[in-house]
């Protein structure tokens, strides 16, 4: 038992290297070769039995989004995300609020779900998934002007998605109130926000004056994952919390820079010889570890992944769930393009970035519980969910490449860019 768990711990790994390099030749996303290695490991070949290893989804789940995220944050620029932030909102909440009203007449016609549960499990279905949007724009557009507010909108969909699922759950009796949902939704993200502004000033200060300590990169994890944790206590939006951390971090100068000379001078004798640059150790170590949890990641939805077999109602609710998602997505960014002035190049690679993945399965998984249907119903539609739209997203990516060259570049391209 031993030495199969290393031998796959060892696979997994060399299959996301594996998969990378694949990515550059072939511009097909990782996240879809190791979604098929999880699945011949788990309900094809049964060598990790799907009912051991789905239990654990919750707590992986939420480890897995914590690093991805805070990824993502240290990966924004501060002038493009404050730039980019309105759009992202926008964006995010017609995409989010088109798509539940969609998938829930969805679920509606294909499986006469309604209610509370319903809502409910089509606002999971409702996210795009920041911990793939962020490693997928990270090798398909690194340059892109809208990579900024497609990392954003991805994040705030995830906490929207998150506040919503957990707001519904609290009303026992079915009886929905809109404008109490809207009050939690704001003092979530307020609490989020407000905790990762101090926790980020904090960690700056850190940062200054212990950077090249031993185990610094270890204990700045252990803080994200605390300030995830207590944010959630006070049931405010830890995964906003993350992102605004590590975008706090990464911009320490940028927002230094934004006082007057005089009190930069202060801030700076505060900090000491350090100063307020992230360090790249920081960063490479954290670049390792997200690239292992979002290899094992994939590979686990892989190995969770159940086939519905004859059922033709969740057939049809399948191809209803997707067909809403991807007209909801495509409406969400016209309306977008068309109030904001976004060039049709820009809108192909938006309506394109509409992946499913972590929010949606950890979501699902919450309400299987709170449904009438026999059986994991909810989990088996959203497993397919993630898959259909992780293989479209590919698709409309190898589509609009043309389109896209510049910002499609391989890496080592970029990086001869850069240095001349």
């Amino acid at each position: 038992m031993a030495a199969t768990l290393l031998i796959l711990l060892g696979g997994i790994i060399g299959v996301g290297f594996i998969g990378n390099l694949f990515f550059e030749k072939t511009r097909i996303p990782s996240v879809l070769l190791l979604i098929a290695i999880g699945m011949v490991l788990g309900p094809v070949t049964r060598i990790v039995p799907p009912e051991t290893v789905r239990p654990f989804m919750p707590f992986f789940g939420a480890i897995a989004l914590t690093i991805i995220l805070f990824e993502g944050g240290l990966d924004l620029d501060l002038q493009h995300t404050i730039q980019q932030a309105g759009r992202a909102a926008l964006l995010a909440m017609l995409s989010f609020v088109l798509a539940i009203f969609l998938v829930y007449y969805a679920l509606l016609l294909g499986m006469n779900a309604q209610g509370p549960t319903a809502v409910a499990i089509a606002a999971a279905l409702a996210c795009t998934s920041a911990p793939i949007v962020i490693p997928v724009l990270a090798l398909t557009a690194p340059k892109s002007p809208m990579r900024p507010l497609l990392v954003v909108e991805s994040a705030l969909s995830d906490a929207l998605a998150v506040m919503v699922v957990l707001a519904l759950l609290g009303f026992e009796r079915g009886e929905i109130s809109g404008a109490l949902l809207a009050g939690e939704l704001g003092k979530s993200m307020l609490i989020g926000t407000g905790a990762a502004l101090l926790g980020g000033l904090v960690w700056l200060w850190m940062l200054s004056h212990f950077y090249n300590r031993p185990f610094f990169y270890l204990l700045t994890i252990g803080f994200v994952f605390l300030l995830m944790g207590i944010v959630e206590i006070f049931h405010g939006s830890g995964a906003l919390a993350v992102l605004i951390f590590g975008m706090v971090l990464a911009n320490g100068e940028a927002i230094v820079g934004i006082f007057s000379p005089r009190i930069r001078d202060q801030i700076h004798k505060l900090l000491g010889e350090g100063g307020v640059a992230l360090h790249p150790r920081l960063t490479e170590s954290h670049a390792e570890v997200s690239f292992m949890t979002r290899s094992f990641f994939f590979v686990y939805l892989g190995m969770i992944f159940q086939w519905p077999g004859a059922d033709f109602r969740m057939w049809l609710t399948i191809v209803l769930v997707v067909v809403a998602i991807i007209v909801g997505r495509e409406i969400a960014v016209q309306l977008t393009g068309w109030i904001t002035r976004v060039s049709a190049a820009q809108r192909a690679l938006l309506t394109a970035m509409l992946p499913r993945g972590l929010a949606t399965a950890v979501l699902a998984a919450m309400l299987i519980n709170r449904t009438t249907q026999p059986g994991p119903a909810w989990e088996t539609l959203a497993t397919f969910v993630v898959v259909i739209s992780n293989l479209w997203m590919s698709f409309r990516l190898l589509k609009i490449r043309h389109t896209l060259e510049p910002v499609l570049a391989a890496p080592q391209t970029i990086a001869k860019q850069e240095a001349t």
